[in-house]
């Protein structure tokens, strides 16, 4: 797990942990360690459905690689397939089904912006 996944991780597990607070009352912290809990399940429940490896990866690179806003959605919801990997990049097929159409984008992704 890279630095971004958990960053990625721990901002949502604060998110879910002050829903709670608002929720229900009290400290933000007493809520903490449930909301790491659930926040990690969230995360291998969509690297699961992605494909395994890699979860999401970032809008920016998506928007500089491709240079259009649709590719972000697209590219969004892939599934995403490591084909090669390197000690610094991915080499990633991502797949979309639109339409009984299978779509498919192969692109290097430096590591640092998969999550």
């Amino acid at each position: 797990m890279n630095s971004l996944s958990m960053k990625v991780l721990m901002n949502n597990a604060w998110k879910i942990a002050r829903n709670g607070q608002k929720r229900f009352g009290g400290k933000v912290t007493d809520y903490l360690a449930e909301a790491m809990k659930i926040a990690w399940k969230l995360y291998k429940e969509l690297k699961a459905k992605k494909g395994g490896r890699i979860a999401a990866i970032a809008p920016w690179f998506i928007r500089k690689t491709f240079g259009h806003e649709s590719m972000v959605q697209q590219i969004g919801v892939s599934t995403y397939n490591v084909k090669k990997e390197t000690a610094k990049a991915y080499l990633i097929e991502a797949v979309a089904h639109e339409g009984g159409i299978n779509i498919v984008n192969t692109f290097w992704a430096p590591k640092s912006v998969c999550i």
